[in-house]
């Protein structure tokens, strides 16, 4: 008996209560591109950029790449007899979820601080000289998938911009040296301009 009553005493009060509306400001979409210079793994001048979108005040996501255009040199290669230090980090496509420090802006110049941890697939060459490759192959590219993580800082003016940061790779490569996979950290750092619209 009590839970038609109480069914029906529910049914009234959500006929009579009054309607909710929740509102609240559209956010704008904050979409900026990013061009500029890295330095990856303690040898190789690139460039980098991508896209970088706001899902939320806190949450944005970077997608986007780095190259290193320019041959190895044999003068950054070590006299080292640990495999690990013959491999170098060279190209690489990134996924990063940025988490934004909440902070107030200014009127004229606002910046960001950004936690931004994410997953890539990456390229290396093993330059050890006793890799068992033929001559042409010395150089060879390894493709690898990667975890990273990093920090950025980033000062805005308007629509332009200046960020920079710094990252780590995590990956496993095998080595023809070795004859087994190594677990490296490759570190990177970058500068880049910011437009946003």
């Amino acid at each position: 008996m009590i839970r038609p009553l109480l069914a029906t005493a529910l049914l009234v009060l959500s006929l009579v209560g009054s309607p909710a509306h929740a509102r609240r400001l559209p956010m704008d979409p904050q979409n900026r591109i990013h061009l500029g210079l890295s330095y990856n793994d303690r040898a190789n001048i690139g460039l980098m950029g991508g896209l970088d979108s706001r899902l939320t005040r806190i949450v944005s996501v970077d997608v986007g790449g780095f190259v290193s255009p320019f041959a190895m040199q044999d003068t950054v290669v070590p006299d080292s007899e640990d495999a690990k230090d013959y491999i170098f980090l060279r190209h690489g496509l990134y996924v990063s979820p940025g988490l934004r420090l909440p902070h107030r802006q200014g009127e004229k110049l606002q910046w960001d601080l950004l936690l931004r941890p994410g997953f890539a697939a990456i390229f290396t060459q093993d330059v050890h000289p006793d890799n068992n490759l033929a001559a042409n192959e010395r150089f060879r590219t390894h493709a690898d998938p990667a975890l990273f993580v990093g920090g950025e800082f980033m000062v805005r003016s308007g629509d332009v911009g200046l960020r920079t940061g710094a990252r780590g790779y995590l990956f496993r490569q095998f080595s023809t040296v070795v004859g087994d996979d190594l677990v490296l950290v490759r570190p990177q750092v970058y500068v880049e301009g910011v437009y946003q619209f």
